[in-house]
């Protein structure tokens, strides 16, 4: 199945709005100068593993409660999103932090399904799905933490187009959610330096499906009221495996990440790094025609991921801001074979970078946080 997805321009002025958090006044407490770095559930920094945004600086002075908001445009040569992310978290201990990001997402394009047909322009947005995370600070001097987060399946993922005779569900970048839970463990250690600090990150991330109370498929009396409802896809309460009510697997992940923060200028801190991303799997589709319950591999699908990121913050102890700008780097995707749609063999291989498409995609992002109480 071929794809393509047309850029279309989105507008930035809503990076404005994050202005909104400026009345946050901030206690004074004892804190470590690196205390507010973190990726995806230790810091709550709405970054996706995709771009390998966090916020990385010397973020807000005390406060049992902290609000952020990071708000990110994504472009490409055929496509554009706009995501923004508020994550608010309280601190019962000083090493313990609990927090909750709810992202509001937009997506627009041009959608082909395969070369044969004729493209549309497409568009979608709201609630995206819904995370909880923890962290706890580890070892005397607090140089580690432990994370885990989880992701609950709030955003549509149904999505559809079209006419009521011929009706086609919208790839999964148009989607709001994955509709799947999913839980990242990460693990993150700092080195401080003379004019900075060092931060290295593991994470790894496990997509699962679960209906506990009705135990059957969400759309067993809808789309698939026409088809037999046997099998664990269509009567289950927990599959331990991302696969969604339409098909659609996600596999599980693992991720690395190096950062370095420079903070020889005063009022600012420069960060640099690098992330690296793999999925444990091939992820599949679910059928775009409306009805047809008829998942296969994604041609598109990347073995493998990573992604520069320069980041700047504004170091202000009341109300920090944070710039960042993140260049992805991913493999060529290997394509469907022609004669067996369905074999899972070309998306298994690890390819060179895709170079043709280095440089045309990019992601920057504007963040702000607040700290009282």
């Amino acid at each position: 199945m071929k794809r393509k997805v047309l850029t279309k321009c989105c507008a930035l002025a809503a990076v404005a709005a994050l202005s909104f958090f400026a009345g946050f006044e901030s206690p004074v407490e004892t804190a470590t100068p690196w205390e507010s770095i973190g990726g995806c559930g230790a810091g709550g920094s709405g970054g996706g593993s995709g771009d390998g945004i966090k916020w990385i600086g010397q973020g807000v002075s005390g406060g049992y409660l902290e609000a952020e908001v990071f708000t990110k445009y994504n472009v490409g040569q055929n496509f554009s999103a706009l995501t923004m992310t508020p994550h608010f978290s309280v601190k019962p201990t000083w090493s313990t932090k609990f927090g909750v990001s709810v992202p509001f997402v937009s997506h627009q394009g041009e959608v082909q399904y395969r070369s044969n047909q004729s493209p549309a322009d497409r568009s979608t947005g709201g609630l995206g799905d819904v995370s909880f995370d923890f962290s706890k600070t580890i070892g005397s001097g607090g140089a580690a933490s432990l994370s885990a987060s989880l992701t609950i399946p709030t955003g549509q993922y149904d999505i559809k187009r079209g006419t009521d005779a011929s009706q086609e569900f919208l790839p999964s970048s148009f989607q709001k959610g994955s509709g799947l839970y999913s839980l990242t463990l990460g693990w993150d250690y700092s080195r401080d330096t003379d004019k900075g600090i060092w931060l290295y990150g593991l994470t790894y991330t496990h997509p699962f499906a679960m209906h506990l109370i009705s135990g059957e498929n969400e759309f067993n009396d809808s789309y698939w009221k026409n088809i037999e409802h046997k099998g664990d896809r269509f009567e289950y309460r927990f599959k331990p495996y991302g696969e969604n009510d339409l098909g659609a697997f996600t596999p599980p992940s693992v991720g690395a990440s190096i950062a370095y923060g420079y903070r020889g200028i005063p009022g600012f801190v420069h960060s640099f790094g690098l992330t690296f991303s793999a999925p444990l799997g091939v992820a599949w589709i679910a059928s775009e025609k409306v009805g047809d319950y008829d998942p296969k591999p994604d041609p598109d699908h990347q073995a493998w991921s990573a992604a520069l990121v320069y980041g700047l913050e504004f170091s202000n102890t009341d109300i920090p801001v944070f710039v960042a700008f993140s260049l992805p780097i991913h493999d060529k995707a290997g394509g469907a074979n022609a004669l067996d749609e369905y074999d899972e063999s070309p998306m298994k291989e690890w390819n060179a970078p895709d170079w043709s498409d280095f440089g045309q995609q990019w992601t920057i992002a504007v963040g702000i946080k607040g700290s009282f109480f």
